[in-house]
């Protein structure tokens, strides 16, 4: 991987400590705006990890020491309207997501990276995926969004609302208004999701909803529907999620094993929508094996799908349930 050779006046990037782990944070000013991120390693395949909604990086770096540890160069960037991301435009559409996403990408020089995306983080890979073909090298989708078919009667209501133009403006107002205590709480309910997960992970998940921007409401509106294109992902990938996830269906992320070309799957049985908050070591272990997988394969356009057909035997493309 080379590094970007950017004049001063478009490319400067600042970092500074962070509270919650021992890693540095940069902020990387590219023209008029800027990208805030972390990384792990110097060398090796490129890992960026994208969060899910209301989150941020910071959820996530415990991971990255342990991938550069394996030999890795690992990225986690906040998106827009998180943590400490730029925040939104009134009106916003996913390939705002996707053109600040390319443009980080882009000025670091990052070259054929494996994207690891957990919920709407998930939705961005897939779709990073489809719209540049040939530049990612691999996927890990942990309760992947995918397509508004997911969400349940309630969700499908809520979108609903929020596509009055009268009601948006509500809907920001009320997730801008929700008490801490209140987010806090809610950790609680489902002891699988979050139960397992240290405080300061649990305090960060509350601090993270409590800070992004209010616009975020509007993502429910702009997700659509990849399935019709999925075939069309030619790279190997690793779907994960928790047996227990309350936002989205467990059985849609069997599905879209069974949808993606490549796609191996393995369920997390007892925990909810955060497998990698609620079993951090378990997570780890798995990605680095299926990491490992990929990096056993030379790739080459012409051969590819020889390649990971011989990479993903019936035996280890069906999905498997923690005892």
């Amino acid at each position: 991987m080379g590094h970007a050779k950017l004049s001063p006046a478009r490319f400067r990037v600042h970092t500074e400590a962070t509270s919650l782990y021992d890693l540095e944070t940069r902020t990387l000013h590219l023209d008029d705006s800027y990208a805030h991120y972390a990384q792990a390693g110097q060398e090796g395949t490129a890992i960026i990890i994208l969060h899910g909604w209301a989150a941020s990086l910071e959820q996530w770096q415990w991971l990255l020491p342990i991938l550069a540890n394996a030999g890795y160069t690992a990225y986690a960037i906040d998106l827009l309207g998180h943590g400490q991301a730029p925040r939104l435009s009134h009106t916003h559409a996913v390939e705002d997501y996707l053109g600040y996403l390319r443009r980080w990408i882009k000025a670091l020089n990052i070259e054929y990276p494996i994207f690891l995306g957990h919920s709407m983080g998930s939705y961005l890979s897939l779709q990073y995926a489809l719209d540049y073909p040939g530049s990612v090298r691999g996927l890990v989708l942990v309760d992947p969004l995918y397509s508004h078919h997911q969400f349940d009667r309630y969700h499908q209501f809520g979108r609903w609302l929020l596509g009055q133009p009268e009601m948006l403006g509500a809907g920001e107002l009320i997730f801008r208004n929700i008490p801490g205590w209140l987010i806090d709480a809610s950790h609680y309910l489902n002891p699988r999701d979050l139960g397992r997960a240290s405080t300061a992970l649990r305090r960060q998940v509350t601090l993270d909803h409590k800070r992004a921007d209010a616009r975020i409401v509007q993502t429910i509106l702009i997700v659509g529907d990849l399935r019709p294109r999925l075939q069309e992902l030619m790279v190997p990938a690793l779907v994960t999620w928790g047996g227990y996830d309350r936002l989205l269906p467990p059985s849609s992320f069997q599905s879209l094993v069974d949808i993606l070309p490549t796609a191996q799957g393995h369920c997390f049985a007892d925990v909810g929508h955060h497998p990698h908050l609620a079993c951090p070591d378990n997570f780890a272990e798995l990605v680095l094996s299926f990491l490992r997988h990929i990096e056993d394969v030379s790739w080459r356009a012409e051969s590819a799908l020889t390649e990971v057909n011989h990479l993903w035997t019936p035996d280890t493309s069906t999905v498997r349930a923690d005892p």
